[in-house]
């Protein structure tokens, strides 16, 4: 039994990178390899079975597994709680910027009111419910760990850019006036705009909001004008109000539809901006600058949020079966 799953995992991981060869804006990439390298775990443990226990580096790895989690839970806690007390010094009081605050006064909480929630049960009631909170985090916590690794290796194993358009995906003005956010998206795409052969043209795309005195287009045109950009190399696209929009509007000013194009953002937000590459069937490259370390964190929990969202339907029904399980076990005991 040991050898056989020890194929199939090497048949998912190897799935896995084949898969991000080929498209490295598909979730299902890493979830292979995930799920590759759990198989390959249970695999090594019944192949190496021989009654006497594990050991070696096998056991390392185990005991990795089981302390991680229960020195990492805390560290995490207090790390996310101080991150969120930074952001509320440094940021404007929004309900995305408060994410990482909000996140570990629940992971604080969790504990505390899972004891309660037990007292309050019998021994049964109070496993299942225990059990049942336990599901929905691990579920909630891979789906995290994916998006997670997804993104980074979207951003660090290296890619060639390659294109005659690069699309600035637009945020917030400050009156008429780029703010640091997203200046560091613009000078990411000059430098990428300058390095293509011809030079390429770019594309600021984003409308006008309610509190903007110009549209966010207009703003980054003049960015881009002042730190030596010709005008004839700047497009605007200045409609769009979400990035669905900026790709699909600025999509409609390229020569074709399937004109490849390179998509300049920040950090934290390049993969779900590839993803919706993908899902408009665009063939495109999404790179992005640099951002503050502290606001990362909560702009990223932002980004899986909005993924979560993104794939409600799947969502629903995963939580939806696990409840249903639970509240059946816990009836029919």
């Amino acid at each position: 039994m040991g050898k056989i799953l020890l194929v199939v995992a090497a048949l998912l991981i190897i799935g896995g990178i084949l898969g991000f060869i080929v498209d490295r804006r598909r979730l299902r990439n890493v979830v292979f390899v995930l799920f590759g390298l759990g198989i390959g775990l249970i695999g090594l443990l019944l192949y190496n079975d021989d009654g006497r226990g594990v050991s070696g580096p096998l056991a390392i790895v185990l005991l990795i597994m089981v302390i991680g989690p229960i020195i990492g839970y805390p560290i995490l806690t207090v790390f996310l709680l101080a991150n969120g007390v930074m952001m509320i010094l440094r940021e404007r009081r929004s309900l995305g910027n408060l994410l990482s605050l909000f996140l570990g006064i629940v992971l604080a909480g969790l504990p505390i009111a899972s004891v309660v929630a037990v007292n309050k049960l019998d021994n049964k009631a109070g496993g299942m419910v225990l059990t049942g909170i336990f599901g929905i985090a691990v579920y909630f916590g891979f789906c995290f760990l994916v998006v997670l690794l997804a993104s980074f290796a979207y951003r660090r194993i290296p890619m060639t850019l390659r294109g005659k358009y690069v699309i600035v995906l637009g945020s917030g003005l400050k009156g008429d006036k780029v703010p640091p956010l997203l200046a560091a998206r613009l000078d990411m795409a000059m430098a990428v705009a300058n390095q293509q052969e011809p030079p390429a043209t770019i594309i600021p795309s984003g409308g006008k909001g309610t509190d903007e005195q110009i549209s966010e287009a207009e703003g980054m045109a003049r960015y881009l004008h002042n730190h030596g950009i010709d005008e004839s190399r700047i497009l605007l696209e200045d409609q769009a109000r979400t990035t669905q929009e900026n790709l699909i509007n600025s999509r409609a000013l390229l020569p074709a539809p399937d004109t490849h194009v390179i998509v300049a953002t920040n950090s934290y937000h390049v993969f779900r901006a590839a993803m919706l590459t993908r899902q408009l069937k665009m063939d495109a490259q999404v790179v992005g600058s640099k951002t503050a370390a502290y606001y990362v964190p909560s702009a990223f929990l932002r980004e899986f949020a909005a993924m979560m969202v993104q794939f409600a339907g799947p969502n629903m029904v995963m939580l939806s079966a696990w409840t249903a399980m639970v509240v059946s076990v816990l009836v029919i005991l």
